[in-house]
């Protein structure tokens, strides 16, 4: 009896390979920096941190996840507490030397040559595709770093290129029919279609194209405005995702333990 092969989209950062940290690390080497500049002058952290996520929010509509939306919010906050301080104190701190190291603290995230797969994530996609599943490949990064980052971390040894996508926002259901190949008769298949993700905009567009669609759920915090988790079971966990066609599992290594 003919086995059926299922298709699987995956998510890459957070997912197959860490990149949240580099973030995290950016934010808080430019929150040091303002310390640095400022001392005394600044404000609490907690109304620095306020201030700048508002700002990166308010960017992020315009720039998505594209290169140069985490930088120009820095420098941005930077100019803000340059004025404040001008204000309050009546001392001109505002240094554009400053501005150049700035931005070259927003650009940490998108060392690509930072990056290291996930234990077990290349043993899963390789098992995957040995068995004949198809792999497709679906994030949302900026279009114009992605060769770079693809050609670096070997993309290509899982996915072919026609089942790789990226998008500069949030993933829709149309980014999923679009890198699956998925048509209005996939329905009347066997297979089934998985998405693989970290935040649930990586699965849950997937969910609203058939009951086909499954979703694979690999919770892990972030501070990106579109991805922020909710507490779960312990104070480092999301919560699981509430769908009745998707699981949750710590690691990707435990995916071919639920498909």
């Amino acid at each position: 009896m003919r086995r059926e092969m299922n298709v699987f989209v995956f998510d890459g950062d957070d997912t197959l390979w860490m990149n949240e940290w580099q973030y995290s690390e950016a934010y808080a080497n430019f929150f040091s920096y303002m310390y640095k500049i400022f001392e005394g002058k600044s404000p609490a952290l907690h109304l620095i941190w306020e201030r700048y996520f508002l700002i990166e929010s308010e960017l992020y509509k315009e720039w998505g996840v594209k290169q140069g939306r985490v930088a120009d919010a820095m420098v941005k906050m930077y100019q803000d507490l340059s004025k404040r301080v001008k204000f309050e104190y009546g001392e001109d701190m505002y240094n554009f030397e400053h501005e150049e190291q700035i931005r070259k603290i927003g650009d940490q995230p998108f060392d690509y040559k930072r990056l290291k797969w996930l234990p077990g994530a290349k043993e899963v996609l390789g098992k995957l595709r040995n068995d004949g599943h198809t792999l497709c490949f679906l994030s949302s990064y900026d279009k114009k770093v992605f060769p770079k980052k693809a050609e670096f971390l070997g993309l290509h040894e899982f996915f072919d290129k026609k089942h790789i996508r990226t998008t500069e926002f949030k993933k829709t259901k149309e980014d999923f029919i679009a890198v699956s190949g998925w048509c209005d008769k996939c329905s009347a298949s066997d297979s089934v279609w998985y998405a693989v993700g970290n935040g649930e905009s990586d699965v849950r567009p997937a969910l609203e194209i058939s009951d086909k669609w499954r979703g694979v759920y690999i919770p892990h915090g972030s501070t990106s405005q579109y991805f922020r988790g909710k507490r779960g079971m312990d104070y480092w966990t999301s919560t699981s995702i509430d769908h009745p066609r998707a699981v949750t599992i710590r690691s990707i290594g435990e995916l071919l333990s639920v498909v």
